[in-house]
């Protein structure tokens, strides 16, 4: 499915894509949009280009750099940056850019056993030769809820618009609740007590960040499943790391039958552990808050933004939700 963008949105974008494109030498004709819910991530052959703006992203960016090619030193199965582009990332006005390697994938898309091995293997790496930031996931939260309390005017009228037609609460009660709702997600991960030992984690792992590679990749008749979105990877608990694969079964439908199998490859279920209920509503508030900030001009996302909220706000765990696209 396409992702759905206004002509403002699409035009900005685009401009910024052919500004990094003229930066690297190579041709914008042919880019195409994969997806745009936090970033714009552009296929632009021979690379992947991956847009993002705000006031942490170059910061962000930097330390993805240090981090893909110190996974890379260790031989981690992580994406690569592009070969021969130099001094990333890249910067257009106050966008950000990062600029990776294309890897041809299979026709089938990922299911959770495809995350097992990559993560086990990256939760076996003991340190990496560049400094991780701590797992935070309620500071970030709280940065995105900020940056939606204070958009520009016309962007601020326009969420308190959705907010009050398809919620029926002002936007400032809406960011309040949700602020109510980190303050006491961070109070119950202060006394779970964990049972995988803590490390590098990737911070983000569910079947969309994850690759299939196609035969010939590399030069490998079959090569193994590598993971992408380097963004949150930080010391954290390995727990996690997990918990989208069971979130997926229980709140997107996903088959229980392949959460098992993911379950028998990694050798941990989470949804039997005492901590399961908490991170559950961690990760409910990192899918609400990833897009809040930025739904100008994306209708698609804003419907699915809105079911998810109308489900989490009344506490409705049966209700299926959908990926954004």
């Amino acid at each position: 499915m396409t992702t759905a963008l206004s002509d403002a949105v699409a035009s900005e974008l685009h401009g910024h894509l052919s500004e990094v494109c003229a930066q690297i030498g190579i041709d914008r004709d042919g880019a195409n949009l994969v997806k745009y819910t936090m970033n714009a991530v552009f296929l632009v052959p021979p690379f992947v280009i991956r847009l993002a703006a705000g006031p942490h992203s170059a910061a962000l960016a930097r330390r993805v750099v240090s981090i893909t090619a110190s996974l890379e030193k260790v031989g981690m199965p992580t994406v690569r940056l592009a070969p021969g582009v130099a001094a990333q990332p890249l910067f257009s006005g106050d966008w950000v850019a990062t600029v990776w390697e294309y890897v041809p994938i299979v026709s089938d898309e990922p299911k959770p056993v495809d995350l097992a091995a990559p993560l086990r293997a990256l939760h076996s790496v003991e340190r990496l030769d560049v400094a991780l930031p701590r797992w935070s996931p309620i500071e970030k939260f709280r940065r995105r809820l900020d940056t939606a309390a204070a958009l520009p005017p016309k962007e601020t009228v326009e969420l308190e618009r959705w907010s009050r037609t398809k919620l029926g609460i002002g936007a400032a009660d809406l960011l309040r609740e949700l602020r109510l709702r980190c303050d006491q997600a961070e109070e119950d991960l202060d006394r779970v007590a964990w049972q995988l030992p803590p490390g590098v984690i990737h911070g983000d792992a569910h079947t969309g960040n994850v690759l299939l590679p196609a035969a010939g990749y590399g030069a490998v008749a079959r090569p193994e499943p590598l993971l992408c979105d380097l963004d949150g990877v930080c010391i954290g608990p390995r727990e996690w790391d997990l918990v989208p694969t069971a979130h997926g079964a229980t709140r997107f439908g996903r088959s229980p039958a392949d959460y098992q199998e993911f379950v028998d490859v990694y050798g941990f279920d989470i949804t039997a552990w005492a901590g399961w209920p908490v991170l559950r509503r961690v990760r409910e508030l990192q899918l609400v808050t990833s897009t809040i900030d930025s739904l100008a001009g994306r209708p698609d996302v804003a419907r699915e933004l809105a079911h998810r909220l109308r489900s989490l706000l009344s506490d409705d765990f049966g209700v299926m939700w959908r990926r954004y696209q």
